[in-house]
């Protein structure tokens, strides 16, 4: 996030914008937009965003609030400020706020201002992208830990681990870690958890520990999303293998809590960012010279589809490509991932076991 501020910033410098920074995101705005001696809504230089390409988190602040907490203050504090276009760079609750602003417009004139939206989220939930800012740093963070882990059960042999990942409710952080650490099994909110999946799960691992007979000295890991159940929870998992493994073998379970969310974004994370920031910029600079805001198609959410960078504009990508209720995409393009991951492992498919004992 700061190296698509930094970003954004300088490059409106370079065309004689000024850029003004909304610290602590809409209630920074609406609460200290005018607190001495500094208030929350301050001009950027090049020397205030010096550095700021390397660091994690955001600089400038930024929380889950939205614009609807106090819509009238947040369209005065727009015109009182006088701003004329408006880059926001988050989550799925910033996506939700440009939805607020975009159907604001016909009651607040201040808010008939080009809009872009550049998706910054580990879970990469964001409709409108393949791909969010930070869900890669947080694979990293996520797959060090469990090679970490999976080092740990190696070395014990006779051992298996759940790992409680985050992500919200879209198991892409899931489901793209258990790929690279080759998962035995990965929880998705998408999929589900139920007690024949668990069943069949369990046998597997009995079986796969009976063949290698202490020989192989590769540990075994399952990934849960923290969303994918809430019956079935990482620890509850952990001891329903434990206690069906017999002695067998012994199960733990892990939950890497914020760790996963990384520090240091990583160099893929830095250049999407930086790019897609610049890209933004000059959709704004484009709209605010030629549009006359009459309609939404200058409100946008840039993303990554295949190889090519699109915008896609805010009220078609709301109201065919979100999933409110899971505040997720409608089509994630990674879901036939999950298959390859149980391929792989050689876990069983439901039509290949018996229902009542998991056996194939």
């Amino acid at each position: 996030m700061n190296a698509a501020t930094r970003a954004a910033v300088a490059y409106c410098l370079t065309r004689g914008h000024t850029p003004v920074a909304l610290h602590n995101g809409f209630p920074g705005l609406c609460r200290h937009h005018d607190d001495q001696p500094v208030g929350s809504v301050r001009e950027m230089s090049w020397l205030d965003v010096q550095g700021w390409v390397s660091r994690g988190g955001s600089e400038i602040g930024c929380n889950r609030a939205l614009p609807s907490d106090d819509m009238p203050k947040t369209a005065w504090c727009f015109e009182k400020y006088r701003i004329e276009a408006l880059f926001i760079v988050g989550g799925f609750e910033a996506f939700t706020a440009v939805s607020e602003l975009r159907k604001a417009r016909s009651e607040y004139s201040a808010f008939k201002i080009p809009i872009a939206l550049l998706p910054a989220t580990i879970s990469n939930n964001v409709p409108g992208t393949e791909y969010s800012i930070g869900s890669d740093t947080c694979l990293n963070a996520l797959v060090d830990y469990c090679d970490a882990i999976k080092q740990s059960a190696s070395a014990s042999r006779r051992r298996c681990f759940v790992v409680e990942t985050q992500g919200g409710k879209s198991g892409y952080i899931a489901t793209i870690a258990g790929l690279s650490i080759g998962a035995t099994a990965v929880y998705t909110p998408e999929e589900g958890i139920n007690i024949k999946m668990l069943a069949r799960d369990i046998e597997h691992l009995r079986a796969s520990f009976a063949k290698d007979r202490g020989q192989a000295k590769a540990g075994k890991l399952i990934l849960r999303n923290e969303h994918a159940s809430d019956t079935y929870t990482t620890e509850v998992i952990a001891n329903m293998i434990k206690e069906e493994a017999h002695g067998r073998f012994e199960s733990r379970h892990a939950i890497p809590g914020h760790v996963q969310q990384g520090g240091t974004p990583s160099p893929m994370d830095r250049c999407r960012a930086i790019r897609l920031a610049v890209r933004c910029i000059e959709f704004l600079e484009g709209s605010a010279a030629s549009s006359k805001h009459t309609d939404s198609s200058d409100v946008v959410v840039i993303g990554i589809k295949g190889a090519s960078v699109v915008f896609g504009p805010m009220e078609t990508v709301e109201k065919h490509e979100t999933n409110w209720k899971d505040r997720r995409p409608k089509d994630e393009s990674w879901l036939e991932l999950k298959t390859i991951v149980d391929t792989l492992s050689g876990r069983p498919k439901p039509e290949d076991c018996c229902e009542s004992c998991g056996r194939r």
